[in-house]
């Protein structure tokens, strides 16, 4: 939901020490025009203990400020505006030939922030204390370390530091279990393969993997390399390790670790993959890609 908030005077026109630089939140990541000045929204639990930092860019310092923005309706980043993204739900929640904003009387407005404030707040909660009685809010260490603390959990297969049911803590949306490890991304479609074979010796034989990003978006994090269907009795030389989830269980993978998290359209990465086997056996494979963390 694009609302057009302003950036905060230090933000990272400051830090990169480029004036003209704009802070256009996740377009910036995957260069769509839809996604320009769209911001992750967090929780609207504890606001009281935000320390008066609220937006994307810390630019309200009370729920007041924040509702009454709201109330408004109007975008204050006249770049944001003009990018024409900014969602009628915020400048005409109403409908289109309604005035802009909520329509909010000042009573509502401090109705609002009272329940902001304080019916979705709550004053047990705490940070995780091994030494407390009172458990914290979010589940905590003591929660997930079954092995140690729930035993019989740990029995049934519950694994230390993930949820019993394999889901996430919070969002368990596809992008959230792929950042925490429980899944992957198939982006073989987005990839193009081209293999080189290099100079052989006896046993040993190399081959360089290149992957070029063919969609029109960028591939980030780990890229994990799945070598399906192997000639049997050849070995990938250096593997991360053997797959136990995905795709296939038993297939050596290896993990490339992007230039700075991200595999852009139009460019290419490449790794060296020497093979051990037979002599004069060909090698043959496929590969199946994926983005994500962890272990396959």
């Amino acid at each position: 939901m694009v609302i057009g908030t302003s950036a905060h005077e230090r933000d990272a026109r400051t830090a990169l020490g480029d004036p003209n630089h704009h802070d256009i939140g996740r377009g910036e990541i995957t260069g769509r025009p839809e996604d320009n000045f769209k911001f992750r929204v967090l929780t609207l639990r504890q606001l009281k203990d935000s320390g008066g930092q609220l937006m994307h860019s810390a630019l309200f310092t009370s729920v007041q400020e924040v509702v009454e923005y709201f109330n408004a309706g109007v975008p204050q980043d006249p770049i944001a505006a003009a990018a024409g993204n900014v969602t009628s739900r915020f400048t005409n929640p109403r409908g289109p030939d309604s005035e802009p904003g909520l329509g909010l009387s000042e009573r509502d407005i401090a109705d609002l922030v009272e329940f902001l404030e304080n019916g979705l707040y709550d004053p047990a909660l705490v940070h995780f204390d091994p030494n407390s009685t009172i458990d914290s809010f979010e589940l905590n260490v003591r929660d997930l370390t079954y092995s140690i603390y729930r035993p019989d959990l740990a029995a049934l297969g519950a694994i230390d530091g993930l949820m019993a049911s394999r889901l996430c803590r919070s969002n368990n949306d596809s992008l959230t279990r792929r950042d925490l490890g429980l899944e992957f991304l198939d982006v073989t479609s987005r990839l193009a393969i081209d293999i080189d074979k290099l100079p052989s010796n006896g046993l040993q034989r190399k081959q360089r993997i290149t992957l070029s990003n063919i969609s029109n978006e960028p591939i980030d994090t780990h890229l994990i390399v799945c070598f399906m269907n192997l000639t049997p009795g050849v070995q990938v030389m250096g593997a991360e390790g053997i797959s136990v989830k995905t795709p296939v269980s038993g297939v050596p993978y290896l993990r490339l670790f992007l230039s700075d998290g991200i595999l852009q359209p139009g460019t290419s990465v490449s790794v060296v993959v020497e093979f051990r086997g037979p002599a004069r056996s060909e090698i043959h494979y496929t590969l199946d890609l994926l983005s994500g963390q962890g272990k396959p």
